[in-house]
């Protein structure tokens, strides 16, 4: 059984008599990005990428005292903003991850990418929290959520290397049609095709 099977699998389970296989398989394909033609994970992907690090910029900013309370607002809404992309980034991961086969080298890098990838978030949902008494009135960013950037930012970099790497050293999410398609392609380009 593949593990896009599994998932799918695991949706009715979930979901019951509520949603039907149709719509499990429409489910499916929305997460994968089919509709669009492309993957969606590396589109929703890069919201967190860009949120995450420019609110440690954000922090920076504020603690030599550039920008006051606008800065710490900034870097607040700049976290908040990114975990909210992350929930729709998530399932769309998961998706792309479990459609690799687990003997793959790449599927190992997928669980290291996903276990970084929650914890970033973790640890800028927390940071959310930290904030949330004083980015109204504070002009400097406190320690303890400072450190949560940069640890945050680190991390985030690592997995994004991995993720990267799943992608442009395994060409996971890249070659996503069917033998059938690229027989075409080659054969219109003139191929010279074993029989099948």
């Amino acid at each position: 059984m593949k593990f896009d099977a599994r998932i799918l699998v695991a949706l009715r389970t979930l979901g019951g008599n509520t949603f039907g296989p149709a719509f499990m398989k429409w489910l499916l394909n929305f997460l994968k990005g089919k509709w669009l033609g492309h993957p969606l994970h590396p589109i929703l992907v890069h919201v967190p990428m860009a949120m995450w690090p420019g609110a440690l910029i954000f922090d920076l900013l504020s603690t030599w005292q550039i920008g006051g309370n606008a800065m710490v607002r900034l870097s607040f809404y700049a976290i908040a903003f990114g975990l909210a992309a992350s929930l729709l980034a998530i399932p769309t991961g998961l998706v792309d991850w479990t459609g690799i086969k687990k003997e793959k080298p790449a599927w190992k890098i997928g669980l290291y990418h996903l276990a970084l990838n929650v914890v970033v978030t973790a640890l800028f949902a927390i940071n959310l929290g930290l904030r949330l008494q004083d980015f109204r009135d504070a002009s400097i960013v406190a320690t303890a959520p400072l450190i949560l950037s940069i640890l945050g930012t680190a991390i985030l970099i690592v997995s994004a290397y991995l993720g990267g790497r799943m992608t442009y050293h395994y060409g996971i999410s890249v070659a996503r049609m069917s033998k059938d398609e690229w027989r075409e392609i080659a054969e219109a380009g003139g191929a010279n095709l074993p029989p099948e």
